[in-house]
């Protein structure tokens, strides 16, 4: 069983909680370490002056001992538990001074420093608490080549600025929380904004699922404005598609009501004539594949199909043509200079051009043309038009409505009867171009016929284009 996603605003949700965790925790442990050495600078800083304020007041004695002062420079190196200690020692170890706060804690124990050097580091005491000392290593010249060597260590306790570091950390770990439980119900309410199109484009669907709305709404931020046209290209296409099978199937049982009539006045009689039977059941055999042929035009999807060449389609139709039609010498010319392609449903384009010059090409005397032109018309739209002329009666403007629709034939000097037809063609190619957007212009060619030219839009970005 296949598990589902979970939803987009809970994958963001929690890789941005992630992000943020991660960054507040990098961000917390940099500033541990920055408080953390800017507070041991400052201790170092102290103890720095704390031992310079020692070799100040310290002289040798004359025998050699090193003399210090009942009066020390800072009061807190008298008092015992002070927190602040120090103490000196020759170079062998051997203590020569330490202050009264340091009695019985052993601060220098342990500890070497050579003359000139510098060494601060946590120390832990004979009573287990933690001290951080700075030991400095001396070298007195005395007169003559005579030189005095000492270690001066001064410690200070580290309880307070332990309690201090954990205040800071708590507080700092109550900040980034809050911190981060404001950025995140922030974040929620963006997300819960910035995908609210989203949200309601899946309801839009539903929607129309459920048939209350036919299409969704376009009123969409720019990212989802194609979305949104595809699907509605797509919903239409559908519904037109649906509406077109209905149409043929009336069209289908409308057509064979005639031959299934005669065959049954001919069945019924005593002898029924074998070449009536057949003409009539080839008759159905083509409305029956008329009728298929015309279903099967979809009209332009959501998302366009690859570009296909008109001239070759023209060309495919017209050598059809002259097959069918073996006993008309008709002079078929295309004009298509530019070799213009059109993205659509190839289908559709040879049901489109197979119509128009079909009835071309009963109708005609002699002659079929057929022009493939691009242009722009005024309001800068551009359309791919299809122009198939003929040199036959032509088609009256009164007539004109009417022959675009559905079962109507031409009732005026277009009408002859020894040219077949049910009066579906143009009906089929005026369905097509309403599926497409396009437009038709029925007028009389320059030969004294008809001349039919579509016009099929290129659009652009989200539908069909034409180069």
């Amino acid at each position: 069983m296949t598990t589902r996603p979970s939803s987009l605003s809970v994958r963001l949700l929690v890789t941005t909680t992630l992000l943020l965790f991660t960054a507040f925790a990098v961000t917390t442990g940099l500033l541990d370490t920055i408080f953390r050495q800017m507070s041991e600078n400052a201790i170092r800083d102290i103890l720095e002056v704390q031992v310079l304020a020692l070799i100040g007041v310290a002289e040798p004695g004359d025998d050699g001992r090193l003399l210090l002062p009942q009066q020390l420079p800072e009061p807190r190196l008298a008092s015992l538990g002070s927190g602040l200690y120090a103490e000196i020692v020759d170079p062998i170890g051997n203590r020569v001074w330490r202050s009264p706060s340091a009695v019985g804690i052993g601060l220098a124990t342990g500890m070497q420093v050579a003359s000139g050097e510098r060494v601060l580091r946590r120390h832990t005491l004979v009573d287990g608490s933690e001290v951080l000392v700075l030991g400095v290593g001396i070298t007195w010249e005395l007169v003559g080549d005579v030189t005095y060597g000492f270690q001066v260590f001064v410690g200070a306790d580290l309880v307070a600025y332990d309690r201090q570091l954990a205040t800071y950390r708590r507080q700092l770990m109550l900040w980034f929380t809050v911190v981060v439980i404001g950025l995140l119900m922030v974040i929620a309410a963006l997300l819960r904004w910035g995908l609210g199109p989203l949200r309601r484009m899946a309801d839009e669907i539903s929607a129309i699922e459920n048939g209350n709305v036919e299409f969704l709404s376009e009123d969409y931020p720019r990212e989802l404005v194609g979305v949104a046209r595809n699907m509605n290209t797509l919903v239409k296409s559908e519904r037109q598609r649906i509406s077109r099978f209905r149409t043929t199937m009336d069209d289908l049982a409308h057509s064979l009501k005639t031959p299934l009539a005669v065959l049954r006045t001919e069945l019924s009689g005593s002898d029924p004539d074998a070449q009536t039977l057949r003409d009539q059941v080839m008759r159905m055999q083509g409305v029956v594949d008329y009728q298929l042929r015309r279903a099967a035009a979809t009209g332009p999807r959501s998302l366009a199909p690859e570009r296909v060449r008109l001239g070759p389609v023209a060309k495919g139709v017209a050598s059809s043509l002259r097959k069918i039609h073996q006993n008309k010498e008709v002079r078929f010319d295309l004009q298509d200079a530019e070799g213009i392609s059109y993205a659509a449903e190839q289908g559709d384009l040879y049901e489109l051009l197979g119509n128009l010059m079909d009835n071309a090409w009963k109708w005609c005397h002699a002659s079929v043309t057929v022009i493939i032109t691009r242009h722009e018309d005024d309001s800068g739209a551009v359309y791919v038009a299809l122009t198939v002329a003929d040199d036959g009666p032509g088609i009256p403007a009164r007539e004109v409505d009417d022959v675009l629709s559905r079962g109507i034939r031409g009732t005026g000097d277009s009408q002859r009867g020894d040219v077949p037809g049910q009066g579906i063609g143009l009906a089929v190619v005026a369905e097509l171009v309403e599926l497409y957007g396009g437009r038709i212009l029925i007028e009389r060619s320059d030969a004294g016929g008809a001349s039919v030219c579509v016009e099929l839009p290129v659009r652009h970005k989200t539908g069909a284009q034409a180069s």
